[in-house]
């Protein structure tokens, strides 16, 4: 007798209650479990996207922070600000905060005020940092929420990424209150909070650190250390999906953190990892906290194959959709990064980049119906697809019907009347390329503009 389900999901048109499990789209894949690139191949992929980058002038998108200058001009420092830091880009119209109340305009003076530009020297001296929390990249320095509509509160105009604990960054301007950096990071740049970086005093023991070969990848959503009430610098830092964590030798496991309480906690049950801090003077530090071995983890990178790139992304199956990463949670372009990061394949985290300047290869959609359907035959489960400003992830084909995930806004419905309705969802979710889009302009299959094979 097969059990009711006692709330049976809500999905899309044409999307069934078997297709949100995993295996239902891994057992349609005939070499699901064979490597689509080895470790030195995947290596080799993520130098071609380092230099596709470059050369397209994205550099600062996806950067080799080992290969950063020591000494940037004024003139050079403005040219990087432009894009989404200048004066010039900052918002004029109207906007809202976090409660949907209109922005004064001696609130926008003063964030522009901060932002210190008449306090840039002509010749910058880059200092060394990395980040101790899982922190936010703003295009301004401001923690106010600066939203285009008071209904879309949801959608931080100038949040522009969310940088993962133990990122290295390259330091190069700094607030006029002293409380933000402008930072370089390998996928980014902008405002972070000064707070939640530690300074290195060479370079050396940030790239020992990022480049250790023994290490965690976080597996799950996100994960977080164990608290420790004695430490409060190492408890409760959360990681989230593709995340690196450095491990400790094993002899070098202490019996307990702290040492010689009676009420810490010891390793057993746990990884012991190492976590960047800081210290009295703001400089960093490492000390050792624990991972319950009961998150979803992997020791090293998982094997690039089509079986885990499925797996990875229905583990944010219902996540809330989180533009630029906040709510600690995925945009659309974040989805595609941190299930491939999984792997050691590095993409930006920008959706145009990813198109653009990520390695491999894409195919360009155009033509009829059929000609695009001719199209999603030649992919293979897990290939990015483009649509403007957007991007989803290709499941594979079920009952004649093309089918994607996706964290994005929603589709829309015809109704009898051949108007369409907005259907919000504004999460992870499956839909069938034939689905119109929230606007109702078009569908899907019709929107899309890129397939992109990362191999």
């Amino acid at each position: 007798m097969i059990k009711k389900a006692m709330q049976p999901p809500v999905c899309a048109p044409k999307v069934e209650e078997f297709m949100l499990k995993p295996e239902y789209w891994i057992e349609k894949i005939g070499d699901a479990e064979k490597l689509i690139l080895n470790n030195k191949e995947i290596i080799e992929f993520n130098k071609k996207s380092f230099r596709k980058m470059k050369f397209k002038g994205f550099e600062e998108w996806l950067y080799d922070l080992r290969k950063y200058p020591k000494k940037i001009t004024k003139e050079k420092f403005l040219n990087i600000m432009n894009t989404y830091s200048s004066k010039e880009v900052f918002p004029s119209k109207t906007c809202y905060d976090i409660h949907a109340n209109k922005i004064p305009e001696t609130v926008k003076k003063e964030v522009l005020y901060q932002a210190n530009f008449d306090g840039i020297p002509d010749e910058i001296s880059v200092e060394w940092g990395m980040l101790i929390k899982r922190e936010e990249v703003m295009a301004f320095p401001t923690d106010i929420v600066f939203a285009e509509e008071s209904e879309s509160i949801d959608l931080n105009l100038f949040q522009l990424t969310i940088l993962p604990v133990g990122s290295p960054v390259v330091i190069l301007h700094q607030s006029k209150n002293g409380k933000w950096y402008y930072i370089q990071s390998m996928i980014y740049k902008g405002w972070v909070k000064k707070e939640n970086i530690a300074l290195a005093k060479n370079e050396k023991e940030i790239f020992d650190y990022a480049n250790s070969d023994k290490f965690l990848i976080a597996t799950e959503s996100r994960i977080e250390t164990e608290p420790n009430p004695f430490i409060r610098e190492i408890s409760n830092i959360i990681f989230q999906m593709g995340d690196k964590i450095p491990l400790i030798e094993f002899d070098k496991i202490p019996e307990s953190i702290p040492l010689g309480n009676l009420h810490a906690q010891s390793a057993e049950g746990c990884y012991v990892v190492k976590i960047p801090i800081k210290d009295e003077d703001g400089y960093l530090q490492f000390k050792l906290a624990l991972i319950a071995r009961s998150n979803e983890l992997c020791e090293g990178y998982l094997p690039y194959t089509r079986e885990n790139i499925i797996r990875q992304a229905f583990k944010l199956l219902g996540e809330r959709y989180g533009w630029n990463g906040m709510f600690i949670r995925r945009d659309c372009s974040q989805f595609i990064m941190n299930i491939y990061r999984t792997m050691n394949i590095i993409i930006p985290s920008y959706t145009k980049m990813q198109e653009e300047g990520a390695a491999g290869k894409s195919i360009k959609f155009s033509g009829s119906i059929k000609d695009r359907e001719n199209i999603l035959n030649q992919l293979k489960p897990g290939n990015p697809l483009h649509l403007k400003g957007h991007v989803v992830m290709y499941l594979g084909k079920a009952a004649n019907n093309h089918y994607i995930i996706h964290s994005g806004a929603g589709y829309g419905i015809k109704n009898e009347d051949r108007s369409v309705k907005p259907v919000t969802v504004h999460g992870v979710f499956i839909t069938e390329v034939h689905q119109l889009l929230m606007s109702g302009e078009k569908s899907y299959l019709e929107a899309f503009t890129t397939a992109q094979k990362f191999q």
